[in-house]
């Protein structure tokens, strides 16, 4: 779940506080574009009947061990729409804003929130690690919705009824906005907003979803992405995109964020990492079929697509979409301490170094509406979750909110 603007959808922040630097911009050009042989196959459609039904209480039930992600930041994902209103969630309470500027907290409980998803200014959902929240008048009221036999991880909504989720799986972590899991999760789908769901066939191992409009989505698994198609005889998928440096046996996550229907960003991340290096490679494709390596961590992505620049940081970091063209990424140094902001243009081909947040070392997710508006989750020196925002595309920051970690239980 992820990006900035409606088209981009899902936009997730991490916690940290802001001293604003100014670093001298410069530009590199991606390396030649990739395409893997796509494979095909099909399934009947899915069933109508729905996997369950509301819950009437907002109350957890005890779930067992390995089904809750180990941790929960108290600011864990964040999306906005337009300049002015957005919403972000983490541990125990959903806050939003109505000027771009100012937070409050808008919902307070003792679940844990990993995810939002608005389709207006009035209309969203919030992923809890064991329910799911609606709201059709922007907050002010939240109800709970129904959830399949297992969790639901992440939801992605093209209209106010017509939804996409990721549900179960073992071992969920929270990943830069969306909670991914491990092995073993189903593609779900709605009819009626979150009230009931029904499982789809699909490719093994789903992390990730985008859709845009019905007919067609994208799935993130841990060995690629697949295009999605809801066809008169069910469902096809077929693999547009292989990872490339997949190492079995190792935890490896597949970010996607969709800008169009034939337009998706993607961010590879996870597997063996050194000493302040922990591997990821982003692609980019505007067309659906032609794609480009963005960027990737230099050190240990070092022998794979060699021509392809290097990313912000040693670690993976957040990203926001903002167009078909245009996306932000930011973080993650933990040997800098600073999360370095970096905008992708031209589909991914043109990368420009802006600034940076001090003492800022890992983030949580980015909402950017602009390649000079957004909003970045990170954590302080002292411990606060914080919303770091800036209106000259990453130049300058400064701190909106500040949650203490004590929020976070």
């Amino acid at each position: 779940m992820s990006g900035g603007t409606r088209s981009g959808r899902l936009a997730l922040l991490g916690a940290a506080s802001a001293a604003a630097v100014v670093l001298g911009g410069c530009a590199a050009t991606a390396g030649a574009s990739a395409t893997p042989s796509p494979s095909r196959s099909a399934s009947p459609s899915a069933s109508a009947s729905p996997l369950s039904t509301p819950s009437p209480s907002a109350s957890a039930s005890p779930t067992p061990s390995g089904i809750d992600p180990g941790f929960v930041p108290a600011l864990a994902a964040i999306q906005m729409v337009g300049p002015r209103l957005g919403w972000a969630v983490g541990s125990h309470a959903i806050f939003a804003t109505i000027d771009g500027a100012h937070w409050t907290r808008q919902y307070a409980s003792t679940e844990e929130f990993v995810g939002v998803d608005f389709i207006s200014a009035t209309t969203g959902w919030a992923v809890a690690t064991r329910s799911l929240l609606g709201t059709t008048d922007g907050g002010r009221s939240w109800r709970q919705l129904g959830e399949p036999h297992s969790p639901i991880r992440s939801v992605h909504f093209a209209s106010a009824t017509q939804g996409w989720g990721i549900a179960g799986g073992s071992e969920p972590q929270a990943m830069h906005g969306w909670l991914i899991p491990g092995d073993g999760a189903t593609l779900v789908v709605t009819h009626d907003g979150g009230l009931n769901w029904a499982a789809l066939d699909g490719p093994p191992n789903p992390q990730t979803v985008c859709f845009n409009q019905a007919a067609q989505g994208w799935v993130g698994t841990t060995e690629g992405v697949y295009v999605y198609r809801n066809i008169e005889q069910g469902q096809s998928w077929s693999k547009v995109l292989q990872r490339p440096d997949p190492q079995p046996g190792l935890p490896q996550a597949t970010l996607i964020q969709c800008a169009a229907p034939q337009a998706l960003w993607v961010l590879f991340l996870g597997g063996s990492s050194a000493t302040s290096h922990s591997p990821y490679i982003a692609y980019a494709t505007v067309d659906g079929s032609s794609w480009k390596p963005v960027m990737k961590e230099a050190m240990s992505e070092g022998q794979i697509l060699p021509s392809v620049p290097a990313g912000p940081d040693t670690y993976p970091p957040s990203f926001s979409v903002v167009d078909t063209s245009d996306a932000v990424f930011i973080g993650d140094g933990p040997a800098t301490n600073v999360a370095q902001c970096v905008i992708a243009s031209n589909g991914g081909a043109t990368l420009r170094r802006t600034g940076h947040i001090d003492n800022a070392p890992e983030t949580f997710a980015a909402a950017f509406v602009s390649v000079t508006v957004g909003w970045v989750l990170t954590r302080n020196t002292g411990g606060d979750y914080v919303i770091d925002a800036t209106v000259d595309g990453g130049y300058h920051w400064s701190q909106q909110l500040a949650v203490p970690p004590t929020s976070a239980g």
